[in-house]
Order: structure tokens, then sequence, then C-alpha cells
């Protein structure tokens, strides 16, 4: 039998990790209502039917609790795809594993996506500067180059610079999530249908 008192390798007693667990799962759900700029730990609070000193006890702002809710969401996405591309059999099927599951996210998760792009949209450091910018996309550039030079090395994909496919990859993805955002009429599986031939064609080392 597991004691609370056993720890989840950060120091951590797992009491503590269920409850920062929970108040993660309601920041996103009062984020999901109200926004990122109009949610406010009192709210959030509320939400967990705890206090605000129970929140301050477990993370040291908005800011920090953001910044986890932020690594929730990334992480949910990151299995799914992370499964799925490590199951291809080869580079062609995992780009469009990876165009399937980011898409299929997008449209199973559309109040995620909305909280996500609302913080990277709004949040900002003590400077005003945002704090999510073009370096912190660099892991799931660097994920997705993967896949593309296992396609070149592979003999599958032509020869191209693999950063620039990627940004414009990453582009056509995070533009489902402001489309469907804005459209709930959007028809998501006519665009991944598309970007996957669009991005076959793309990669092909010959005719297709």
């Amino acid at each position: 039998m597991r004691s609370d008192k056993s720890t989840d390798g950060q120091g951590r007693t797992f009491t503590e990790q269920a409850r920062r667990s929970q108040i993660v799962e309601c920041a996103i759900a009062t984020m999901t209502e109200f926004g990122y700029v109009r949610s406010s730990l009192a709210e959030i609070a509320k939400r967990a039917g705890i206090s605000k000193g129970v929140i301050a006890y477990h993370f040291a702002n908005k800011d920090e609790l953001t910044e986890q809710v932020v690594f929730e969401l990334y992480r949910r996405a990151g299995q799914l795809i992370g499964t799925r591309v490590e199951k291809a059999p080869t580079a062609a099927s995992a780009l469009q594993g990876y165009l399937e599951v980011n898409l299929a996210f997008i449209q199973g998760n559309p109040d995620l996506v909305r909280v996500l792009t609302d913080i990277v949209m709004n949040f900002r450091d003590e400077n005003g500067h945002l704090r999510y910018g073009p370096d912190d996309a660099d892991g799931l550039l660097q994920h997705l180059e993967g896949i593309l030079r296992r396609g070149q090395e592979t003999g599958e994909f032509r020869d191209f610079s693999t950063r620039p496919m990627a940004i414009v990859i990453r582009a056509a993805i995070d533009a489902a999530s402001g489309r469907i955002s804005m459209d709930p009429h959007f028809d998501i599986g006519a665009y991944t249908s598309e970007l996957i031939t669009m991005f076959d064609l793309a990669t092909a080392k010959g005719p297709r």
C-alpha cells in the first residue's frame, strides 16, 4: 500500500501531487469559461472548493500555475502524437500520423485548444513581453524535423531544408486551431485530408 508521504521524484508527496493536478484541472476549466486574462486565482480556488492559500502553497502565483497548465496541455497532445509516430513503419506514415493526430486532437478538444491559444497570445512576463515565442516552439519543430530527416535518410523524401518544411507544417496545423475557434462548422476532416495530400506531394522524392 502506498503511503501519502511517498514522493513523486520531485520531493512532493502523492497527496500533494494529486492536489496540484486538481488545481491545474480547475484552472483549465476556469480559463475555458472566462478566458486566461479574467481567470483569477480566487475564481480557480472557488471552482476547486479550496482557499487561495491552498493554491499559494502549491503555486507561487498565477504565472506559475499558467505555465503548468500549458505543460499539461502539451503533455496530453504529445503522448498521443508520440505513440502514433513511434509505431509508424515508414517516415511517410509517421508524417501522416503526425498530421492526423495533431488535427484530431484539435477537433476533439476545441476548448483546450482555445485555452492554449488564449494563453500564448496573452501571457506576458514582468517586462510586458509575450511569455511564449518562437524559441518555445523549437521542441515541436525538432521532433518534426526528426521525421523529415528520417524520410530523407531512407530515401522516401526528396532533399529539402527540414527546418523551413517543419515550420510550414506546424503553421498549417496551428491555422486549424485558429479556424476551429472561430468557425464551429469548420470541416477539419477535409482539411486533414488535403494537408496529408499536400505534404505527401511536397516531400515526395519522385512522382506520386
